[in-house]
């Protein structure tokens, strides 16, 4: 039994307390002066709970709960993570100052007269023990623990081991402490606690290599993958090609039969079927164009799809992007929102009409505004001021979403302007979007 001055004792509890919580601090990165004072003060409460309960071996079990609270608090969001680290670093530090205290008392303490001297030793040698953990902390674990962050922010199944291993290792060293094996068989213990500290350092490092292995192969069966998709692609591609090289040329045989035949309309109509299908490739491509300038991914995908859909349709179509838009202001959300429900009604209303038209532009008049307008041709009297009311739809049992929608998305937004207007049986609907 390690034998100390009271003085010495409370001193070399209260410093372990102290350096296991700041270990764990630097570990996660999360040591700053504000958290400095109640660290001091939770220590001095842990270091004084043995008086009523007579057993050290609890002082890091306080410790976790603590250190699992304090992060409660300020909303960790790994948390998971942080107090799995917490339970292997209060079990590889607490074994670590029972190693050091053991063999200082033996080599430096045992027999000798002058304990009230020498018994100083303990707790300095446990501050130099956890400043050369404190180094590799930093230089070897904390590196890794973005990744670890990263590719491991839940790890629940290895939380669970864990904290059944870390209990585990609480209850063993709380029995040794009460029935007193902890003096008889001293050795016994401390070579348990040497096994602690290998186990759970080469099993969290297995665990960090077996992972990072597993992530190289999944990475290669994704690359493969994607290399099988391109493969597939390219190929439809490339068949693509050779039907439309064999349709053209028996179009061209064909039309070559009608001119041979002197039946020039017949010609004449096939040519014109081909070349309105060339035409909707046409605006294909010119949509692409165009919507290259729109650097905003979910906006450039959004009038994508609607104006493919208006082709689809066969229904006339002007599309028009003055310049580069990287950003808009206002919501993204409601920008789309606005968009997809002015595109859509555009859509619906002309889908049936003998002559349909859609126009659709985006104007960048400076860096804080832009003019989102959209028209389209309309059969029937519409009175705008009715069309704008809430809940109103022209639809067939009211389905659908009409015009008011949009008024209600930019009422109240400084962001947005939104004004309709009939002129010549065609619907013009504009929208302002300008920053404050």
């Amino acid at each position: 039994m390690i034998q100390l001055t009271l003085a010495q004792s409370f001193f070399a509890d209260y410093l372990n307390i102290l350096e296991i919580i700041n270990v764990y601090r630097l570990i996660v990165g999360k040591i700053n002066a504000k958290k400095l004072l109640p660290d001091i003060l939770v220590a001095l409460v842990i270091v004084l709970l043995p008086v009523f309960s007579n057993l050290n071996s609890l002082n890091v079990l306080f410790i976790i709960i603590y250190l699992w609270a304090s992060d409660r608090l300020t909303s960790s969001k790994n948390i998971v993570l942080d107090s799995l680290i917490a339970m292997l670093n209060g079990v590889v530090m607490a074994s670590l100052f029972d190693l050091v205290d053991h063999y200082t008392y033996t080599f430096f303490l045992q027999g000798k007269t002058d304990i009230a001297l020498l018994g100083w030793l303990i707790p300095i040698n446990d501050l130099v023990i956890t400043i050369v953990v404190a180094i590799l902390a930093i230089k070897v674990v904390r590196p890794k623990l973005r990744w670890i962050r990263i590719n491991f922010p839940r790890p629940i199944g290895l939380w669970q081991i864990t904290a059944i291993l870390f209990m585990l290792y609480v209850w063993l060293t709380a029995i040794a402490e009460k029935d007193g094996v902890a003096n008889k068989y001293a050795s016994l213990l401390l070579i348990m606690y040497l096994i602690i500290i290998v186990v759970c350092t080469t099993g969290f490092i297995n665990f960090v290599k077996s992972s990072q292995q597993t992530q190289r192969q999944q990475q290669i069966i994704d690359k493969y993958q994607a290399q099988i998709a391109n493969a597939n692609q390219l190929n439809q591609q490339y068949n693509e090609i050779r039907r439309e090289r064999h349709d053209t040329r028996n179009m061209l045989l064909s039309v070559q039969g009608y001119i041979r035949d002197h039946k020039d309309k017949e010609a004449e109509k096939l040519l014109a079927t081909f070349l309105q299908n060339d035409t909707v490739e046409k605006h294909y491509g010119e949509i692409d164009n165009a919507l290259d300038k729109i650097k905003i991914s979910g906006l450039h995908n959004l009038v994508k799809e609607k104006a493919y859909k208006i082709v689809e349709k066969g229904i006339p179509f002007s599309f028009e992007i003055n310049a580069e838009i990287d950003e808009l202001p206002g919501s993204e959300i409601k920008t789309a929102r606005i968009i997809g429900i002015l595109m859509d009604n555009a859509i619906e209303a002309t889908f049936k009409q003998a002559k349909p038209y859609i126009q659709f532009a985006l104007l960048k008049h400076s860096a804080e505004v832009y003019e989102l307008v959209i028209a389209n041709s309309i059969e029937q009297k519409l009175n705008i001021n009715t069309a704008l009311k809430f809940e109103h739809s022209t639809k067939e049992g009211h389905q659908g979403i009409g015009l008011s929608n949009v008024t209600q998305l930019v009422e109240n937004d400084d962001h947005y302007s939104f004004s309709a207007e009939v002129k010549d049986k065609v619907i013009i609907m504009t929208c302002f979007i300008q920053g404050k």
